[in-house]
């Protein structure tokens, strides 16, 4: 069958969608890098401090624990939880007060 045959939802639920690097936004953390194709969740992450970034991204994207970002980071583990948390409520206001657009 041709593309131009199909219409787009049997394409979209084959799973054919093409995803571009311009369409993501990518965040260096140390030799780690993230990328993100959300723009209105790159949009909040750019507004945080480079550390509250850094272990959000960490921690969910790459599955460590506080205790492994506090040896990388040479820092307290319970001072990565408290960095982490409050950058997520910072992104939980942005997100929910929709300043993101």
């Amino acid at each position: 069958m041709l593309f131009c045959e199909m219409g787009e939802a049997k394409l979209n639920e084959q799973g054919n969608v093409d995803k571009y690097s311009c369409d993501t936004t990518t965040f260096p953390v140390l030799h780690f890098t993230v990328q993100i194709s959300d723009e209105k969740i790159s949009t909040a992450l750019n507004k945080l401090s480079e550390k509250q970034r850094a272990f959000i991204l960490l921690y969910y994207f790459h599955d460590m624990s506080d205790k492994e970002i506090a040896k990388l980071y040479h820092v307290s583990r319970s001072a990565v939880g408290y960095t982490r948390n409050k950058g997520l409520e910072k992104l939980k206001m942005m997100l929910s007060k929709k300043e993101i657009l």
